[in-house]
C-alpha cells in the first residue's frame, strides 16, 4: 500500500515539474500534504503545496490544479490576466466536470459563474 502511495507522489511531482518547465516557472519547493479546505496553494516565497487526496483524482483534474497553482508564481491573484493564462494553457479542461470534482472544497455556483465569464471572454 505504501509503495502505491509513494509511486503516486513521485508521478504527481514529475507532472508538476514538467508543467513548471513548460510554464517557465521555478517553484522553490513542491509539497504534498494533508489539506482540508483546498486542493492546492502557492506562497509568495514560491512554495507550491497540493492536497494529498488530489493524488487519487482524475488526471485532467490534477493537471488543472497543477497549472492553476504554478501560474500563481507569475500572477499572484485571480485577475483577468490569471484566468486568461489558465484558459490559454488548458482550454479543454475548463469544463463543468472540473467544478463537479471540486465541489467539496468550493461553491459550485460561484465557480460556474467564473467559468462562464472566463469562457465568454475567451470567445471574443
Amino acid at each position: 500500500m505504501t509503495d502505491i502511495r509513494e509511486s503516486r507522489r513521485v508521478a504527481f511531482k514529475a507532472k508538476v515539474h514538467a508543467w513548471a518547465k513548460r510554464l517557465k516557472v521555478e517553484p522553490r519547493q513542491v509539497r504534498i500534504q494533508n489539506m482540508r479546505q483546498k486542493w492546492g496553494s502557492c506562497s509568495t516565497l514560491g512554495y507550491v503545496s497540493f492536497a494529498s487526496d488530489l493524488l487519487g483524482k482524475r488526471a485532467d483534474f490534477q493537471e488543472y490544479v497543477i497549472v492553476h497553482e504554478l501560474l500563481h508564481l507569475r500572477v499572484p491573484n485571480h485577475s483577468k490576466l490569471f484566468r486568461a493564462s489558465l484558459i490559454a494553457h488548458l482550454p479543454g479542461l475548463l469544463a463543468e466536470s472540473y467544478f463537479a470534482e471540486r465541489s467539496r472544497r468550493a461553491s459550485v455556483p460561484k465557480a460556474l459563474k467564473i467559468l462562464k465569464r472566463a469562457g465568454a471572454a475567451s470567445r471574443r
